[in-house]
């Protein structure tokens, strides 16, 4: 009896150990340096700039830093962090950031013109890891990038794959609050300036200056916007209407199924955010500006959708707030790390 016991269970104490050994191996952080080596590229969002990352990314290169060994990773020394922000300060000297950000010339401008923008920093960034690591990677078609976008930036670098079907190099793209159907908020851009209208008109027409109310109302909310990084009649805005041009014809191109596209979707409970949620009609919730169907990519009508390597990700932030409160996750998406 003692004989068959041992001849059942040895193997299978054998077959534990031998897992356990392949699971140690293909978890552990040096495993993941060898298989995900590639320069992260910040895009940011309307109104905004590079500085929308001074959170996530240190906290990206603080794993690189703790895993991949910047003396001898060849991406960690590449990534240079080009960003400025909107004074022309640049934070990207820091030490603990290794990745590359994208300030646009234009914060207003419509996403189709920032194509080239982005078009250009992936294609440097290439050049850099090639011309200064020729000996760490066999071609320079191999080399790939992750892009990570927020908001309008997620539309920008889902022009520019549409662009580039079969030579983008881009190895994953993570949205965080995109817009890929655009948003009702935008649709009532005249508003404020309607308002303006009715009470100076209002003052004039009948000698009374309780009208100018609605003109402090129009002025109120067009600063607090403008404040928040949005210029109501910009291209950009013109842009993120729901069915906007530009989005009826980016939703209906299919997207290169040889990318990893993942979705951080923002559903706020702060007060202000649930307020606006409901004000604007967001029946499922949102990040109080974007509605949580117009930030997955399930439902902009995308025609080869079911083909995407795609997963979606949940984070309780307002839209503006987003960059920084969605570390933990990017960093969990891209490096496959949760533990810093």
């Amino acid at each position: 009896m003692h004989g068959v016991k041992q001849l059942i269970l040895r193997p299978l104490l054998d077959y534990i150990c031998i897992f356990a050994l392949i699971s140690s191996i293909f978890c552990s952080p040096s495993f993941a340096a060898r298989v995900l080596p590639y320069p992260v590229i910040f895009v940011h969002g309307i109104g905004d700039s590079s500085v929308a990352w001074k959170v996530t990314g240190p906290k990206l290169s603080e794993y690189y830093e703790k895993y991949y060994k910047s003396d001898t990773h060849p991406y960690f020394r590449a990534g240079s962090g080009i960003g400025k922000n909107r004074d022309d300060k640049d934070f990207s000297d820091n030490p603990r950031n290794s990745c590359v950000y994208v300030t646009f010339k234009d914060y207003y401008a419509s996403p189709a013109s920032q194509v080239s923008e982005l078009s250009k920093v992936i294609e440097d960034t290439i050049e850099e890891v090639w011309d200064n690591f020729p000996d760490d990677v066999s071609s320079k078609e191999d080399i790939k990038v992750i892009l990570v976008s927020h908001s309008i930036g997620g539309l920008v670098c889902r022009k520019y794959i549409t662009e580039h079907p079969d030579d983008h190099q881009v190895y994953m793209l993570t949205t965080i609050d995109a817009l890929n159907t655009g948003t009702p908020a935008l649709q009532l851009r005249w508003a404020p300036y309607a308002l303006d209208g009715i009470g100076i008109v209002g003052a004039v027409a009948f000698s009374n200056p309780w009208f100018l109310g609605f003109t402090a109302i129009g002025v109120t909310a067009d600063l607090l916007l403008h404040r928040g990084g949005i210029r109501l009649l910009s291209p950009a805005a013109a842009s993120l209407r729901p069915n906007s041009q530009f989005l009826k014809e980016l939703n209906t191109l299919p997207l290169p199924t040889n990318i990893k596209y993942r979705a951080i979707i923002s559903n706020s409970t702060a007060p202000l955010a649930k307020l606006s949620n409901a004000t604007l009609g967001f029946k499922k919730g949102g990040d109080g500006a974007v509605p949580i169907e117009s930030q997955s990519l399930k439902y902009a009508g995308i025609p080869n959708f079911l083909s995407l390597d795609y997963e979606e990700y949940t984070i309780d932030s307002p839209h503006f707030e987003a960059p920084s409160k969605a570390a933990p996750v990017v960093t969990k998406i891209v490096a496959g790390c949760d533990d810093i």
